[in-house]
């Protein structure tokens, strides 16, 4: 089949858009397996929603069937998929949990965990996926996609991504044959799709600086945790993390990337002893509380999050006009992650503030 030749349905999309589905569509003629980066904040979501919607409409058409698997490792992730689905007018169940599933639907959505569980391998194994679309594809190394790709070994797969990148530096080839890129994030900015900003870090010979050198790094290569707590959960350096806030990005609505739980409670309470709302967020938080203290967050009624690894992939709050990385990591897929929640474009937002009180700043050259 030629892919190339579908009839695409561009209305939707913006350029950059149009030219890296285009890209898909050329790419899937020859390869199985393909990978598309593109910086967060970009529309990825959209995207391969309208490559589906394309799809299954071209399938439609030929009196052909058509099976479609998108799959993520969170249920943020699942739940934004899903209203993007929804905006297109698709179709689709869930693979996810205790929800309850619509097997026979053309599109289905499913968490990685939740399609590999013995009650549901054999059912979704029965499915015979043509398509199966990975959002957050640095993820694809693990085992459990690798064990997903091998059950559906003649299915065109994609992978997006902002970070086709992985601290260990394993190579992506032997899961996507082909890796298709977008322009830089400057060009985004430049052409008034991402937010501009202003970056504010420490001195090279800061105590902070001084501090990261000394860290100890574990086998994974980022910093061992337990040390970064020992270093940096003190009272001395959370108002260091204050003052920062307070001169450069005061009253803007923001979050803050912690070590680990007891970190984030610490700097969250740091901000309401200060008077500013804030609150603590991370994986274990409740389901409905997560979702109460996003919407708060979104509503203005919380002006600070303080989250561990949670706002890294999947969140969407465009009117987040600063980021605070309290967390030093030598990942620079977390690190680009992080920055990318504040780089969204919303009306009344001239830039926003990046306060780097662990020392990224040399990122800045490659994001810019």
């Amino acid at each position: 089949m030629q892919y190339s030749a579908i009839p695409l349905n561009d209305g939707n999309l913006r350029p950059h858009q149009i030219d890296a589905k285009r890209k898909i569509f050329d790419a899937w003629d020859v390869y199985n397996a393909v990978m598309l980066q593109m910086p967060t904040g970009t529309g990825k979501t959209y995207l391969f929603t309208s490559i589906i919607k394309d799809l299954v409409d071209f399938y439609k058409s030929n009196r052909k069937e058509i099976r479609i698997l998108v799959c993520a490792h969170r249920m943020e992730l699942l739940d934004q998929i899903s209203d993007s689905l929804n905006k297109y007018g698709i179709p689709h169940g869930f693979i996810q949990g205790n929800r309850e599933q619509y097997l026979w639907q053309r599109v289905q959505v499913g968490s990685i965990m939740s399609l590999l569980t013995s009650k549901n391998e054999m059912n979704v194994k029965r499915l015979d996926f043509d398509f199966i679309i990975v959002d957050e594809a640095h993820h694809t190394l693990a085992n459990t996609y690798k064990s997903l790709f091998e059950s559906f070994p003649n299915a065109k797969k994609l992978g997006v991504t902002a970070t086709p990148w992985r601290l260990n530096h394993e190579s992506f080839i032997p899961t996507y044959e082909y890796l298709i890129t977008t322009p830089q994030v400057s060009w985004f900015i430049k052409n008034g799709l991402l937010s501009d900003f202003d970056y504010v870090s420490i001195k090279p010979d800061s105590e902070i600086q001084r501090l990261v050198n000394s860290m100890e790094i574990s086998p994974t290569g980022d910093f061992v945790n337990e040390e970064l707590d020992k270093a940096f959960d003190n009272q001395r350096i959370r108002a260091k993390l204050w003052n920062a806030y307070f001169q450069f990005a005061f009253g803007r609505k923001g979050i803050v990337y912690a070590i680990n739980k007891q970190h984030a409670k610490n700097l969250a309470d740091m901000f309401n002893s200060k008077g500013v709302p804030a609150a603590e967020i991370d994986c274990d938080t409740p389901k409905d509380v997560r979702k109460l203290l996003i919407d708060d967050f979104k509503d203005g009624k919380i002006q600070v999050l303080v989250n561990v690894e949670i706002f890294t992939e999947g969140f969407d709050c465009p009117d987040v006009s600063f980021i605070q990385l309290a967390r030093p990591t030598r990942s620079l897929a977390l690190y680009l992650q992080q920055v990318g929640r504040g780089l969204r474009v919303v009306d009344g937002k001239e830039k926003t503030i990046i306060l780097d009180n662990v020392n990224r700043a040399i990122k800045v050259i490659i994001i810019c």
